[in-house]
């Protein structure tokens, strides 16, 4: 039996497996950092020292790093419009894992957001067509700069705000930005590697640039959970990656996507959009607990 699979993710498919694979790990270390960062906040902000001597931040870092890894990973066998826009699966599969650890069932709104955005995704990923980037295309020195220049630039200057949903949005925004920016300096670097060789590629900016970047977007992200709720900062966090990545990559890589399937992927990324919109908007009062295994109040066993 010969299962067919769309032409833009046939040529990719093993960087898109991947992709998908760290966004689920992804989706493990939000939800155990988030719980990690709000026991660690009080008025004063966060704290750091209580924050790293939490087991459970200290797991959800472990599943950051792994998901990290295999992003890197991911990058080096697709592009970076193929990967970046599949980790958005991780808010689905954090919602999945915090109504679990809640033990609270998602409300209609969050719901449709998840169908939403699995669905525009899905659609995604089977039309757009990316082409890898230029062959000799890698970003100027000076290009790289102005990039890490605006990652750490955004996230120090959200770091001044103070706890609440509209703060845990903008911090969640920028470590997006910066995790988004971060992902086309790995491909830059990856890149590099490939066709420079080991000692050129480790002697080129981007990839020290990358690791920076990628550290003021965990710092960010550390920041943006400590504010509030997980649907506050995390769809602001995973929405904003790939709207800035993306275009990074087409103006510091060239990769694009064919202007002809547009009129597929274009609706599809905006049904995903509107799906993480609606994760955002969903309220946190829990209407519908989540018994598992726990008989009604009253009742004995008979």
């Amino acid at each position: 039996m010969h299962v067919h699979v769309p032409a833009g993710v046939a040529a990719y498919l093993p960087g898109t497996g991947t992709a998908a694979a760290a966004a689920v790990f992804f989706a493990v270390g939000s939800v155990l950092q988030h719980e990690a960062a709000s026991s660690s906040t009080s008025e004063r902000g966060l704290d750091l020292r209580r924050l790293v001597s939490n087991r459970v931040w200290v797991a959800g870092q472990s599943a950051t790093v792994i998901a990290t890894l295999l992003q890197v990973v991911a990058l080096a066998l697709a592009p970076v419009a193929i990967v970046q826009p599949l980790l958005a699966g991780a808010l689905v599969v954090a919602l999945g894992i915090r109504s679990v650890r809640e033990r609270c069932l998602p409300s209609g709104t969050e719901l449709l957001g998840a169908v939403c955005t699995c669905g525009g995704l899905a659609v995604f990923l089977a039309a757009a067509r990316p082409a890898a980037g230029e062959p000799e295309r890698l970003p100027s020195l000076l290009a790289v700069i102005v990039a890490v220049l605006v990652a750490v630039g955004l996230v120090v200057l959200v770091s001044r705000t103070k706890r609440g949903p509209r703060e845990a949005l903008t911090c969640g925004a920028a470590a997006g930005i910066a995790a988004g920016i971060a992902a086309v300096l790995i491909s830059a670097a990856m890149k590099a590697l490939s066709e420079r060789g080991i000692v050129q590629g480790l002697t080129y900016g981007a990839l020290w640039a990358a690791l920076i970047v990628a550290v003021t977007a965990q710092w960010g992200s550390q920041q943006a959970y400590s504010r509030g709720a997980l649907s506050w900062s995390l769809p602001a966090l995973i929405l904003l990656d790939p709207l800035s990545a993306v275009p990074g990559a087409r103006f510091l890589l060239g990769e694009r996507l064919a202007p002809g399937h547009s009129v597929i992927w274009g609706p599809a990324a905006a049904l995903a959009v509107l799906g993480v919109i609606l994760l955002a908007r969903a309220d946190e009062t829990c209407r519908r607990p989540l018994r598992l295994g726990r008989r009604p109040p009253g009742t004995e066993a008979g």
